[in-house]
């Protein structure tokens, strides 16, 4: 009986410690847009496993996280709203900025004075503007809300990187703090958090020439500067908040997990941390059934081509609307165009203009012959896992690079949205459309991405619950994030060294001095001794 009571105690242990976890709490804190739809898809899995998912948001954001949550699922995700002094949503407004400089009629612009106007933009913004931090001394100075937030016991908080604030309540609260990153974005703020070296030369793409190489540095640097110029602004009330002298990106370095919205099958392979889980595609929902009107559309077609710039697409200008318009009705297949606005009046009768459209479900279908996309993150996922072939359009952020590394694995091809014309979009959808190897391309890389032993949503769930059931992974995380600059670099170890060096040499110098000044007054006192006896 013994024997088997200790058996029992066996399974026990076991299954607690790898098992579903308890009902837990989660805390999530993140902007508007798709940031925010990115961790909405991760509460949904979330929500799915029987947790409870709560959003802190502030004032100023929360009417854009409202609209978003539109399904039975998503309307579960509780909305904890704190008042704020600032009105209107500003990182929305920085990417209709970006939208607005990449698809507004801009003559003459080309991809460097745009990446010019947004950097001169950004770093105005960073370094003098109030961006996040007003927000932040709200939320974090408020010790009646961060009691009320401590009484609601949270297991664990996730963030994503553009409300950094975040790390600052996973202190206050003392949960375990998860971080969802985009590989790409933040180089800067990856790299000193996770303490895996980012190797310049090949992390941004396969491509490795001279240019691509400059352009790494360039964007690097500049991201870097961007993103450690913004955190900085955060450290004083990171310091005043928990009382004592801290920053940023020490706090970030205490994270437990980093979900990495990205993969190998995209991205070029590099240096990671354990703690550092890669969960690309993660948001790829089941394919649901099209309404049957879009059904019909599709049926009664000898193919369809997709077209979609994303959830922010909406600040398109009237010629470039026009001109893919044009495009688009030259064609000998059906379109469907994701397009918010005023109907182009050149629109073409193969042409179905939606203001919202079910893209995944789209995408499945075997109708579908192409996507016409901008390579957002989110769309190049959905694209690559029903193995669809695209004509890449990409506008700003990293859906250039995205842009690049597909141009490489050969599942499309690139125009520049600066410069493309009417014709443009119909040479390369036709390209595309009747060149076999590009549909090759995308069935192989689909084929890749479902061959994994868990499915990236499930992959990014038991991490989380891993990070619940355990209260938190310092096991996983690196040591040198306690490490300063000379340190991690040995470059004290160096000095040492140098300095032992030096001092051997020079008591070998003056041992070898002394032993010669030795020998000599020996020489010269025989040669003097000599000379006495001769005379």
């Amino acid at each position: 009986m013994a024997a088997v009571r200790s058996v029992f105690l066996l399974l026990f242990v076991f299954c607690s410690l790898t098992g579903p976890v308890r009902t837990a709490k989660v805390l999530l804190m993140g902007p508007s847009g798709s940031h925010w739809l990115n961790l909405v898809y991760l509460a949904e899995g979330l929500i799915s496993n029987g947790h409870d998912v709560v959003s802190l948001v502030p004032a100023n954001l929360y009417d854009n996280q409202l609209k978003v949550l539109n399904t039975p699922v998503r309307r579960k995700i509780h909305l904890e709203r704190f008042e704020v002094p600032t009105e209107g949503d500003f990182f929305d407004r920085m990417i209709d900025l970006q939208v607005e400089l990449s698809l507004g009629d801009n003559k003459n612009r080309s991809t460097f004075d745009t990446a010019w106007k947004f950097t001169y933009e950004a770093f105005k913004v960073v370094s003098v503007g109030s961006i996040g931090t007003e927000e932040c001394e709200a939320l974090v100075y408020d010790n009646n809300l961060i009691s009320e937030l401590r009484q609601m016991k949270f297991d664990v908080i996730i963030i994503d990187p553009a409300m950094i604030c975040g790390t600052i309540v996973a202190r206050l609260l003392n949960i375990p703090l998860v971080i969802m990153e985009a590989p790409y974005i933040m180089p800067g703020f990856l790299e000193y958090a996770t303490q895996a070296p980012v190797p310049i030369a090949t992390f941004y793409s396969f491509r490795t020439d001279f240019w691509q190489r400059l352009k790494n540095l360039v964007w690097h640097c500049v991201a870097g500067a961007i993103m450690r110029t913004f955190a900085g602004r955060f450290r004083p009330i990171a310091s005043r908040a928990l009382g004592y002298d801290t920053t940023i990106l020490e706090l970030m370095a205490e994270a437990d997990l980093f979900l990495m919205r990205g993969d190998f099958v995209m991205h070029p392979p590099h240096p990671t941390m354990p703690n550092m889980v890669y969960i690309g595609g993660y948001h790829v929902q089941r394919v649901n059934p099209l309404p049957k009107d879009l059904e019909k559309f599709l049926e009664e077609s000898g193919g369809v081509v997709v077209l979609s710039f994303g959830s922010y697409a909406k600040v398109m200008g009237k010629e470039k609307a026009e001109m893919l318009a044009a495009g688009l009705a030259r064609v000998p297949f059906k379109v469907i165009w994701k397009f918010q606005g005023q109907r182009p009046k050149n629109t073409g009768e193969n042409t179905l203009l939606m203001s919202w459209i079910p893209q995944n479900d789209l995408l499945a279908h075997p109708k579908t012959l192409l996507f016409i996309t901008h390579c957002g993150i989110n769309a190049v996922y959905e694209a690559m896992f029903h193995g669809v072939p695209m004509v890449r359009v990409p506008a700003f952020a990293e859906q250039h690079g995205n842009s690049d590394n597909l141009e490489t694995l050969g599942t499309g091809v690139t125009l520049d949205i600066f410069t493309m014309t009417s014709d443009d979009l119909y040479e390369a959808i036709m390209e595309v459309a009747n060149n076999k190897t590009y549909k090759s391309a995308a069935v192989r890389l689909a084929q890749l991405q479902w061959d994994q032993p868990q499915s990236p949503m499930d992959r990014a769930v038991w991490w989380i619950e891993h990070v619940i059931r355990h209260g938190g992974l310092p096991h996983l995380k690196s040591a040198t994030r306690h490490l300063s600059l000379l340190q991690y670099h040995l470059l004290d170890v160096a000095a040492l060294l140098c300095a032992a060096g030096v001092a051997m040499v020079l008591v070998l110098w003056f041992c070898c001095r002394c032993c010669c000044r030795c020998c000599c007054r020996v020489l010269c006192g025989k040669k003097a001794a000599t000379k006495q006896k001769q005379h």
